[in-house]
């Protein structure tokens, strides 16, 4: 997969990343241990995900905005953040993100899971595969 243009949300916090995703905060953080680079994907932040968000590279969220708990803490720690990715739908059990680009279609056009890389460009709020 070439670095394709999957979805735009909330540009929340500038800087680029590239890392595997990751569903969990508690993953960030072991992955990091080991070296990894990641990127924390979640429906949204709480005060429970900070380690995680500490740990990642840069974080990504389905909801939220300039204001919201990972575009303040995200900012504070000098991490790419884009927040209120719409177009993305979070499946935690089956660690799945979906991306429809077409929101009138019950097709998804991309099914990325844990461990596939992105790249987030948290100025412009553009995630790409890869």
């Amino acid at each position: 997969m070439g670095k394709e243009l999957l979805a735009k949300g909330v540009g929340a916090s500038p800087g680029t990343a590239t890392g595997e995703i990751v569903f969990r905060s508690e993953e960030a953080v072991a992955l990091a241990s080991r070296g990894k680079t990641v990127i924390l994907v979640r429906i949204e932040t709480t005060a429970d995900d900070v380690a995680g968000m500490q740990a990642a590279a840069g974080i990504v969220t389905t909801r939220g905005g300039l204001t919201g708990d990972a575009a303040i803490v995200a900012r504070s720690l000098g991490k790419p953040c884009i927040a209120g990715c719409a177009p993305m739908r979070v499946d935690y059990a089956n660690d799945r993100l979906t991306v429809w680009r077409d929101s009138t279609s019950d097709d998804a056009d991309v099914v990325l899971t844990k461990g596939d890389v992105i790249t987030i460009d948290g100025a412009k709020g553009e995630i790409y595969s890869g």
